[in-house]
């Protein structure tokens, strides 16, 4: 009966090892952000990222002149932009939307993402991610 404890108990400690060094692996591999999971999502979807897709980009601002202000900046830099008011938000009243067509590229996107954090942040909104259509042709 010793012998069985024994085998149990080495069993279970090596189970636990596996555990440990599984949860270890899972925290020390690096997050994927949630550009490259869109951009994952439309090639499943047969999407081909090396082609122009219609990207649209969101933004929330807490004023008509803050959101005039980005609009103004976005158009400046190649984007069709427009801003509308969100009646039922309070804080973040104003609503951005900017669209280009652009191929998608990880690296890309995730500098993309960033600036508009920080261009959100400088009129003290928030910048809420993108959005694109499969560009899948039809009949693929």
């Amino acid at each position: 009966m010793t012998l069985a404890y024994i085998f149990l108990f080495f069993g279970g400690a090596i189970a636990i090892w596996r555990i440990w060094i599984n949860i270890k692996r899972a925290r020390d591999r690096p997050a994927h952000s949630w550009d490259e999971r869109l951009i994952e999502k439309l090639r499943l979807e047969g999407s081909d990222p090396f082609q122009p897709h219609d990207v649209v980009f969101f933004f929330g601002l807490p004023s008509e002149k803050s959101a005039q202000l980005i609009v103004e900046r976005l158009v400046r830099e190649g984007y069709q932009a427009e801003y509308r008011q969100v009646r039922e938000q309070v804080e973040l009243a104003f609503s951005v939307h900017a669209q280009r067509s652009l191929r998608l590229s990880v690296p890309d996107m995730q500098a993309t993402s960033r600036r508009f954090n920080e261009l959100a942040a400088e009129f003290h909104g928030r910048y809420d991610g993108w959005a694109a259509a499969s560009n899948r042709r039809i009949g693929d």
